[in-house]
């Protein structure tokens, strides 16, 4: 009950803020800045999490974060699953997670 509530009140503040913020911007260019946030979701959907370490990852997490792709997002969800899975066979509950096959390094 305590999680749904902390979950209700972080929805409620992001529906608050983003119209206050696209409030302050011009109104010339929040079609533009809109635009922005649905390409950056759309293409952090559809671009698979670099590995830990990564040069990609800043610009990944850039890219995440203006396409609001953090919290409950399916998404960041497997990305924070992927990045804490330590090359075992099992996730977090203990289910078994399919291994890539690994490269011959001939």
């Amino acid at each position: 009950m305590k999680q749904t509530l902390l979950t209700s009140a972080k929805v409620s503040g992001l529906a608050a803020a983003i119209p206050m913020l696209l409030g302050a911007v011009p109104e010339a260019w929040d079609h533009l800045i809109c635009t922005l946030i649905v390409v950056c979701g759309a293409i952090s959907t559809v671009v698979p999490v670099p590995h830990a370490g990564s040069a990609w990852m800043v610009a990944y997490k850039i890219l995440s974060v203006a396409g609001l792709n953090f919290g409950w997002a399916a998404n960041h969800l497997a990305a924070a699953a992927s990045t804490t899975l330590s090359g075992g066979d099992t996730d977090s509950k203990n289910t078994p997670v399919a291994q890539a096959p690994k490269a011959d390094a001939s």
